[in-house]
């Protein structure tokens, strides 16, 4: 059995399962660790983390920039005029 690998540490829960319903659209096995710590003491590092097994890093790693790009590119339009 593949060994779970961080792919991405998420600002808060909600942006956590948004990747991980990505990543699962593609196909991906997703864990995600620390969920519950949301309103709870916050301890430094201790933010969501999106898992992936071993064997799938690479494309995950590929969907999340591709995500963290058009997030961005969204942003700059709407800075735009």
């Amino acid at each position: 059995m593949d060994e779970y690998v961080e792919v991405f540490a998420a600002s808060d829960i909600t942006f956590a399962y948004l990747m991980k319903a990505n990543l699962e659209n593609a196909g991906i096995p997703v864990q995600i660790t620390n969920e519950n710590l949301q309103g709870a003491y916050c301890l430094d590092g201790m933010v969501p983390l999106v898992l992936v097994p071993e064997t799938h890093v690479e494309q995950a790693k590929q969907i999340i920039e591709e995500i963290q790009r058009s997030s961005q590119n969204g942003q700059d339009d709407d800075s735009v005029g």
